[in-house]
């Protein structure tokens, strides 16, 4: 029954996502968007050369003034659990600063929620070995020899192999939300049990 009332509410949750995602103009990116925005910032174009296409990736409201442009471009690895956000600032009307703005962590339940894009993206068409305009160094960039040990495997892979990972990725993540769950179940019916022995010893007491 909790387990039930959590899915039910977890779907709540995730449409709740949606409709937000859409009034901050969020929307999802194709390998032909991707590609176009790493033309526009040389950080986002190096980082990618380095690690590989996304899993999947997204364009975020970002400013409605300078010194932002007006949005920020998110990769997710699921591989690596984590997503990685990108944006250009102006510099008198120009957008000269390229930089990568945050790194963060995701979620097992995460994960799982954006396993199911990045098997749909999978089957894209292979983006092309993307090329950073001049190649330049983003700041706080490790070097290439330190990029993540199977970046270079997952850029080579087609999509078919892409969506298997995907998948397996998904499954995974679903299996550990899952124990999650059953260990939370398994702690909640050890809690009554010790407040239902807890009333009895007490009413026991009052009738003695």
């Amino acid at each position: 029954m909790r387990r039930g009332v959590a899915v039910g509410m977890g779907c709540a949750l995730v449409l709740a996502g949606v409709a937000a995602a859409q009034a901050r103009g969020e929307r999802e990116l194709t390998n032909d968007d991707l590609r176009a925005e790493m033309a526009k910032n040389s950080a986002l174009a190096v980082y990618v050369k380095r690690n590989g296409m996304p899993d999947v990736a997204e364009a975020h409201f970002l400013a409605d003034e300078p010194p932002w442009d007006d949005h920020e471009v998110t990769l997710y690895y699921l591989d690596a659990h984590k997503e990685v956000g990108f944006a250009r600032a102006f510099i008198l009307g120009s957008p000269e600063v390229h930089m990568k703005r945050y790194v963060r962590p995701l979620t097992d339940e995460q994960v799982a929620a954006l396993a199911s894009r990045a098997k749909a993206r999978a089957k894209q068409a292979p983006a092309p070995d993307p090329a950073a305009p001049g190649d330049p160094a983003a700041p706080g960039d490790p070097p290439a020899s330190a990029a993540p040990a199977g970046a270079e495997q997952m850029a080579g892979l087609g999509p078919d192999e892409r969506a298997e990972r995907a998948a397996a990725r998904a499954e995974d993540a679903a299996g550990r939300v899952e124990a999650a769950a059953d260990s939370a179940e398994r702690a909640a019916d050890r809690a009554e049990a010790i407040a239902a022995n807890a009333e009895h010893v007490f009413h026991r007491g009052v009738r003695k």
